[in-house]
């Protein structure tokens, strides 16, 4: 197995950065990141230690990932006039916390697929008992296995993403299993961007689908709910599961990526309450999708 390779496509000044799933790798961000790069914009998708497959060296803790961030944003920083930030999955948590240390420093934040509820309907019966592994010292280092559909409704690549983790335990969908004391320190993270939403200012980006088996689109919602953005946008996409960036939507995603970014940096302040009203508004004609 080679060694994961950050991505970097050159573009224009405003820089895009994309931090992808955990115990993933930059592929499942691959198409999204060269669409950005053709439309102008200089796009980076790291590897970190302790979160990347195939970096795995010490166990790292939730705020040893945060600090990674961190600094590849600084880093990313010191190229670019301006700079936005993303993620699928636990990236878009960590690109959620990430915002709401630095909000004054960012032009947006885009979350795909975010999953601060494990609530979806492909996920394992055993997963609510997955926290009492804490309790369980041998339980740490118990894998889980990933299993079909793998994220994705389109049937041609979920083939492809099966034969992939059979032959190299990998996949451009992620790793064929996942720790468990990693998926311990993914909930940690997930608490800790819970509780600080209210800190994020800049234009927010949200993208789900309306079937995704990890996540419901109630993780979303409340990201829409709790964010300070003057300018919120919320996606629900109709004919994808939880891997939008690779899944039949791609396009979709890619071009809602696109037109956000396009629209500029928005005020930054503290939402009017006619501007949140348009977000609930939105939640109410939405509301059946949550169950």
């Amino acid at each position: 197995m080679s060694a994961p390779q950050t991505l970097n496509f050159k573009g224009g000044s405003h820089g895009v950065l994309l931090f992808h799933g955990l115990s993933s790798s930059p592929l499942e961000l691959q198409y999204l990141a060269r669409g950005l790069s053709r439309a102008g914009y200089t796009v980076r998708v790291p590897v970190m230690d302790g979160y990347t497959y195939g970096l795995f060296g010490k166990p790292m803790k939730a705020q040893e990932w945060v600090m990674s961030a961190l600094r590849e944003l600084k880093r990313f920083q010191a190229e670019c006039e301006t700079v936005s930030i993303g993620g699928l999955c636990l990236g878009a948590i960590l690109a959620l916390r990430v915002a709401a240390l630095r909000s004054d420093q960012l032009a947006s934040v885009m979350a795909l697929s975010t999953a601060f509820h494990y609530d979806g309907w492909g996920n394992p019966w055993y997963t609510p008992l997955l926290p009492l592994a804490r309790y369980t010292p041998f339980a740490k280092r118990i894998r889980i296995q990933e299993r079909s559909p793998f994220g994705l409704k389109d049937e041609r690549m979920r083939a492809w993403i099966a034969k992939q983790m059979k032959e190299a335990d990998e996949s451009d969908a992620g790793a064929a299993s996942l720790r468990v004391r990693d998926i311990l320190q993914a909930r940690d993270l997930i608490a800790m961007t819970r509780k600080s939403l209210a800190d994020i200012s800049c234009p927010t980006l949200l993208i789900h689908a309306k079937e995704d088996e990890c996540a419901t689109p109630r993780s979303s919602m409340e990201v829409a709910e709790n964010v300070q953005a003057s300018r919120i946008r919320l996606v629900l996409l109709q004919d994808s599961y939880h891997m939008i960036s690779i899944d039949r939507e791609k396009d979709t995603v890619l071009s809602e990526m696109q037109q956000f970014l396009s629209a500029g940096e928005g005020a930054r302040k503290s939402p009017t309450p006619s501007e949140r009203l348009n977000v609930l508004n939105l939640f109410e004609a939405r509301k059946g999708v949550v169950k």
